[in-house]
């Protein structure tokens, strides 16, 4: 693969919720991505990527410095990042790229007494900041805004009676449309500059309300009956931490009903699976449309483009919906696309296993910077690239700190960590005095809970060594500030 002399301009591009086994490419029938698909084939596909939080904002802290979540401090949603983190846009626009973001960021809550319709940022480095977070209610964002100016209401409409999900607004006036034209715009401008640009597209979907647009749920309600069931084995919670089972039994409120996957019939289980993908089949269709316009200016062999999701779903597996202080890989393992024709040769199928910290360092060897001293990522860069072609980690690492305030108060403020290697799954509920250990060999579905099984006694002590370990790891890689004792 030939070197490029040329700044790489980069497009890094998320979703919100978003599971591995949702796409094309990753092996599921159901849901039409070929826009992501030919990125796929075109580059890179992860198999094993990983999100060290289960909870949207310590997440996309974390791989937006290439840092841990109890490193950048930011653990739960409701919480800001400190001023003092230095995002990768901070680091690339210091180095003079020219830095923008679409859609949603979750850095810190909506605030609606920040002006320019956008949460409070830090020194981001960012030019550029159309900011949104799941309209239509509080706070007033740019895309609220966008929609007064067209003189459009937002609005869904019921699907069949479901209590569940609904259609939403068509592509055009979708937030999805909204945050890929606001890509779109910047990809257009940056075509004429002399210096490389960076930018960030965090839509929206597939997080619930499950209203996608007609034309994408409709081919998926005539498939309804074909549509598996949630994975769940009755009485497999009994063995789990206890809040698992408050979720089943309704999230959001402490078991008030919303979402209760115990109080649901097959076609309720059908029509949200059908729903949820037919979000992701939406963006699909809107970042088809970015990367023409990335084809149109002449920029799409030269743009680092990244794909991937800040966590997962449950959508009903284990018999909980949403998200929560659990580490299934239905919660934390997500697609992973990374494509870039002049440096990356296509076609490659990912390392065993990637954790969203090494996507930081990874931009900006990929740009010919130094990597950050305080990032605690690995670099794929050379992986990719072909210069080395060793595995590139032997386990992952998760954590989950009270990370959902008020709504999940009946979780007693659970804190959690969690190791996955190849052959084992290992979760610690710290302030429970209990855990879940899973063999992955014998049950790679997370079924059957080891933790108190004597015959793992030897394997969950290696773990919890292996745990301590991690956590160890975790230590802010900077210096003390000067002063501080």
């Amino acid at each position: 693969m030939p070197e490029t002399t040329t700044p790489l301009n980069i497009l890094w591009i998320t979703t919100d919720r978003q599971r591995w086994d949702t796409l094309g490419c990753y092996g599921n029938p159901f849901v039409p991505t070929p826009h992501l698909d030919a990125l796929a084939v075109g580059g890179v596909r992860c198999e094993g990527a990983y999100a060290q939080s289960p909870i949207c904002s310590p997440s996309r802290a974390s791989f937006l410095t290439g840092r841990y979540p109890r490193t950048t401090r930011l653990n739960r949603n409701g919480q800001a990042i400190p001023a003092d983190e230095r995002l990768i846009s901070r680091l690339l626009a210091d180095a003079g790229y020219l830095c923008g973001h679409g859609g949603k960021l979750h850095l810190a809550p909506g605030d609606p007494r920040v002006t320019h319709w956008c949460e409070r940022r830090i020194d981001d480095g960012y030019v550029v900041m159309d900011w949104s977070l799941h309209p239509p209610g509080p706070p007033v964002n740019a895309y609220t805004a966008w929609l007064a100016e067209q003189g459009v209401t937002f609005a869904r409409a019921p699907v069949e009676d479901s209590p569940y999900i609904s259609f939403g607004m068509p592509p055009e006036t979708s937030n999805a449309g909204w945050t890929a034209q606001r890509a779109i715009n910047f990809i257009q401008t940056g075509a004429g500059l002399d210096r490389p640009w960076f930018f960030t597209c965090g839509f929206e979907d597939p997080h619930e309300p499950f209203d996608p647009p007609w034309e994408f749920l409709q081919p998926l309600l005539d498939r309804l009956e074909e549509i598996p069931l949630p994975r769940y084995t009755p009485g497999e919670l009994d063995a789990k931490p206890a809040f698992q089972r408050t979720d089943r039994a309704g999230v959001w409120g402490g078991g008030s009903g919303y979402f209760a996957a115990e109080r649901m019939s097959d076609r309720d289980h059908r029509l949200i699976r059908a729903a949820y993908w037919a979000k992701i089949a939406h963006v699909d269709y809107q970042i088809g449309r970015v990367l023409d316009a990335l084809r149109a200016t002449g920029q799409l062999d030269n743009t680092l483009i990244l794909f991937h999701a800040d966590h997962g779903e449950m959508l009903g597996d284990h018999g909980i919906y949403f998200q929560g202080c659990y580490f299934y890989p239905e919660m934390i393992r997500v697609p992973l696309l990374l494509h870039c024709p002049v440096c990356i040769p296509g076609g490659q199928i990912g390392p065993q296993f990637v954790e969203l910290t090494d996507l930081a360092p990874t931009v900006l060897e990929a740009a010919g910077l130094p990597v950050y001293a305080g990032m605690q990522g690995r670099s794929l860069w050379p992986r990719l690239t072909g210069a080395s072609d060793g595995s590139h980690r032997e386990d992952i690492y998760s954590e989950y700190y009270q990370a959902i305030p008020n709504g999940y108060r009946m979780h007693g403020g659970a804190y959690a960590t969690h190791l996955r290697t190849a052959e084992y799954a290992l979760t610690v509920a710290h302030n429970l005095g209990t855990g879940e250990l899973y063999d992955l060999d014998d049950d790679p579905g997370e079924v059957v809970n080891r933790w108190d099984d004597p015959n793992y006694t030897r394997a969950k002590a290696e773990l919890l060594t292996r745990l301590c370990d991690r956590m160890s790891a975790t230590i802010d890689p900077l210096p003390p500030v000067e002063g501080a004792f």
